[in-house]
């Protein structure tokens, strides 16, 4: 029997204050400077958008600097900052400096989209995994990353996605969505495409009302499955917490930390529901609809407005057009059916530029 010929590979880490940053993401810092554009660097070296963005999110709120900015003038793009150019310029010379060779990335030309798909980067809902699957029996072609609104925002703004779904809620205003499209309005031209109200609340096995719940949270009684940063369900539990924290006198770094699985991330509502049903937590933040997929209790907190944003570069692709008329068609009702905690509003996919 022949014996296996073992493989032997010398890899070179970053640590930056606590923080490794290896040969892989170094690469993807530099296609997307190359590319201009997240997207392609993440398809250039075979990993899911979502990752692309939760490491360079991790790595940002770790070094408490932007790594990554969009291009200033034409139609959005990404490229890297002042800092992110840093990173790899030190990470590049050491890498020569160890190999005796320059860090190879093959040739990579851009990935241009046909004209007939649609990308969606933004919030999961299983209403909108029901809408684009009507697209898609149309023959557009769909691509789909659950990102977050935050992250979903960003992506229009970098000119990478075509729609993007949001439900983020504004304690100041008590308005969902609008302030924070006109807060990140100055980057491009966004416009606001009227969804739908989905039941947003605290998921759980057992039947406990929203006291015992937010009291058993921050007592560290029940274990928490959290949102990833930047989606609206963080955002919400995040403003409940903070009003929590004003109302006893501390800080919200300090009610957090007392939190189990505060830093338990996932992508989805039914992710979230899916951990509770596993018993690997007892309570997270997501919608009925989520909860009753699992047979799990579902403690109301609030009905949530659910909207979408493209650009008005976008808002005349025929992708674009047929997602906004199925909106607007009663089959979006016909396709609410045996979801609960829906509710389809008269202006659903009405068109509303804020600028």
């Amino acid at each position: 029997m022949t014996t296996p010929k073992p493989a032997f590979k010398l890899e070179l880490k970053m640590i930056i204050d606590g923080f490794t940053v290896d040969e892989d993401r170094i690469r993807l810092l530099i296609l997307i400077d190359r590319l201009g554009s997240i997207l392609a660097a993440s398809k250039a070296l075979g990993i899911n958008y979502s990752t692309a963005w939760e490491w360079i999110s991790k790595l940002e709120r770790h070094l408490g600097k932007k790594v990554i900015e969009a291009r200033r003038g034409g139609r959005g793009g990404a490229r890297l900052t002042e800092y992110g150019r840093l990173i790899v310029e030190e990470y590049s010379r050491e890498y020569r400096r160890v190999f005796g060779a320059e860090l190879s990335i093959e040739p990579v030309k851009g990935i241009h989209k046909p004209p007939h798909k649609l990308i969606y980067a933004g919030s999961h809902d299983p209403l909108l995994e029901r809408i684009l699957g009507i697209l898609r029996e149309r023959e557009i072609e769909i691509e789909v990353y659950w990102i977050g609104s935050m992250k979903g925002i960003a992506s229009i703004i970098l000119g990478e996605s075509d729609i993007a779904g949001i439900h983020l809620y504004d304690p100041d205003t008590g308005e969902y969505n609008v302030p924070f499209i006109r807060k990140h309005a100055h980057a491009c031209d966004i416009v606001l495409i009227k969804g739908y109200f989905r039941e947003q609340g605290f998921i759980t096995r057992d039947r406990i009302n929203y006291n015992d719940i937010v009291n058993g949270l921050i007592d560290s009684r029940l274990r928490l499955v959290n949102r990833n940063i930047g989606s609206g369900s963080r955002v919400l539990l995040d403003s409940i917490l903070r009003t929590e924290a004003r109302r006893r006198g501390i800080s919200f770094d300090e009610l957090r930390r007392r939190i189990r699985g505060y830093g338990f991330e996932v992508n989805t509502h039914v992710d979230v529901a899916k951990k509770i049903a596993l018993n690997e937590a007892d309570v997270g933040v997501g919608i009925r609809a989520a909860a009753e997929m699992y047979g799990l209790n579902f403690t109301p907190i609030t009905w949530e407005r659910f909207d979408f944003i493209t650009t008005t570069d976008s808002i005349n692709k025929i992708p674009v057009k047929e997602f906004i008329n199925l909106l607007r068609s009663g089959e979006v009702r016909r396709l609410v059916s045996g979801l609960h905690g829906y509710r389809i509003p008269q202006d659903a996919g009405e068109i509303v530029r804020l600028l």
